[in-house]
């Protein structure tokens, strides 16, 4: 019996720890930005940015991973993340110079885990809780 009212009250590993990543994934991508955006172009400047918007997104969403989230939030993380998964595995494929690849290869290699551990059964319990009155 201690177990269900443990899960509602505390978030498992597996949701902080997408949480952490995101919010990790977030961070890099500034500093990513702040490195790469020298030179470039508005043209280029806007596709190395579009990426990192979604990332930005779901860093926004994971404000509320131990709070008011439910299934939709999780959900949302998920779908916005594969986005920006497909999108960082065919930029790496195509990339032309080293900066191109490790900026794609830093969101597949943070971002593939989160999208793993909002699978997670631990994690699709923390979402699918029943609301705190």
């Amino acid at each position: 019996m201690s177990s269900p009212a443990r899960t509602t009250s505390t978030m498992p590993r597996q949701a902080r720890a997408a949480q952490l990543l995101v919010f990790g994934l977030a961070f890099a991508g500034l500093v990513v930005m702040l490195v790469l955006s020298e030179g470039l172009t508005s043209y280029g400047m806007g596709k190395l940015s579009t990426p990192w918007l979604l990332v930005w997104v779901c860093a926004l969403l994971a404000l509320t991973y131990d709070g008011s989230a439910r299934v939709g939030v999780r959900h949302t993380t998920i779908v916005v993340m594969v986005f920006v998964l497909v999108g960082s595995f065919s930029q790496a494929a195509g990339a032309t110079a080293p900066g191109e690849f490790l900026d794609a290869a830093l969101r597949i290699v943070l971002g593939l885990p989160v999208v793993v551990l909002l699978f997670l059964s631990e994690a699709t319990a923390w979402f699918d809780r029943e609301r705190e009155k």
